[in-house]
């Protein structure tokens, strides 16, 4: 990869992540997702989509550890991974798996 090109990457790659924790203060953009603003520290930035010269979408994964009662001493290792459409305005839920499950476990 020639300098010029992971320069700009690097700045894409910083607008995006600039983006995904703005909107982690935004309750409008939260709104009708499982996500709150406890979880902003908790984001990994996985990729991200530039048009025309600016981000205009990301994704994002999250790692959580549900529990599947509210009572329940067990808990889950869950990966949860999230589409940010920047221009919309809007974060959904692409997938998640349950890598305790995937192990071959019951819970953790």
């Amino acid at each position: 990869m020639r300098f010029l090109d992971w320069l700009k990457r690097r700045h894409y790659e910083r607008e995006a992540r600039r983006r995904v924790a703005r909107a982690f203060g935004d309750p409008d953009i939260l709104r009708g997702t499982s996500l709150g603003p406890r979880h902003a520290a908790r984001w990994v930035l996985l990729d991200h989509e530039v048009e025309g010269g600016r981000v205009v979408r990301a994704w994002f994964g999250i790692l959580r550890h549900p529990r599947p009662y509210a009572f329940s001493g067990q808990s889950h290792k869950v990966i949860e991974y999230y589409r940010y459409d920047i221009d919309a305005r809007r974060i959904e839920r692409v997938e998640g798996r349950n890598v305790t499950r995937e192990r071959g476990k019951d819970a953790d």
